[in-house]
């Protein structure tokens, strides 16, 4: 079982503020050839608030009823772009919207987990979201690393995939010279985490590496490998398979 973290930034033209439809082909595609080869795949996904700003027509904002209006529009916008990807495959995709009440009752989380069961034992791919046009800001997981980790518990995964638009952690600003790539972390430390550098944003992702490191805390925490790796260029999964560079986040072996 593979959960593949997929943001914003990658799944959204900064400047357009429309779907990188072509890059979603190509990982639907890498995402078919893993399910050949006798993998489940959920795929957790940004992007709703972002479409909904552009159909919209209405400038972003922090407002919460805003950016839940926002949610509204675009989670309609981001399936629909979903479907397209995985139809040139003959895959169906399914919704799922979760909401941090979801992820932390006991009945709620044996709901989602049950439905992901059924989804993924008829050949679904389940798309997972953070239900953000109800969510309040007291309650919200508050970006989709986080929430990554969670469905990687619910859905007990042999691997959380977060695709991101850096390769992975360095020891210092990844922009900077002399900034020293990290292949390996047997362990989030506090030291560990210390070395998280929240990229420039582009206006359209909301995470950063300390996000992702503390979503790697807690899925290696449960027994789950993590790893962050690139995704900006196209058919990111088999550039990873291929031997590009991404930090792996597993106890070291013996």
């Amino acid at each position: 079982m593979i959960v593949i973290k997929v943001g914003s930034s990658l799944m959204i033209e900064p400047e357009a503020r429309a779907v990188r439809s072509g890059w979603l082909a190509g990982l639907a595609q890498d995402i078919h050839a893993l399910r050949g080869n006798g993998a489940q795949v959920i795929v957790v996904s940004s992007g709703a608030v972002a479409l909904g700003w552009q159909r919209l027509g209405i400038a972003r904002s922090t407002q919460l009823d805003h950016r839940q209006a926002s949610a509204a529009v675009g989670q309609g916008l981001l399936m629909n772009a979903w479907a397209a990807a995985f139809a040139e495959q003959d895959i169906t995709v399914g919704q799922l919207l979760l909401t941090y009440d979801d992820s932390e009752s006991p009945e709620r989380s044996a709901n989602a987990r049950a439905t992901l069961a059924v989804l993924l034992r008829a050949g679904v791919v389940p798309v997972v979201n953070e239900n953000d046009s109800v969510a309040t800001e007291e309650l919200k997981l508050g970006d989709n690393d986080r929430l990554s980790a969670r469905v990687a518990e619910l859905a007990g995964a042999d691997l959380l995939l977060l695709l991101s638009d850096v390769d992975g952690l360095y020891d210092g600003d990844p922009a900077a010279a002399g900034a020293r790539h990290i292949d390996h972390v047997s362990e989030v430390t506090p030291e560990i985490e210390a070395l998280a550098h929240n990229a420039a944003s582009d206006g359209v992702g909301t995470g950063g590496m300390a996000t992702k490191l503390a979503a790697a805390r807690h899925a290696t925490g449960l027994g789950c490998p993590t790893i962050i790796a690139n995704g900006r260029k196209d058919y990111p999964i088999g550039r990873l398979l291929d031997g590009e560079r991404a930090t792996l986040f597993a106890p070291a072996q013996d």
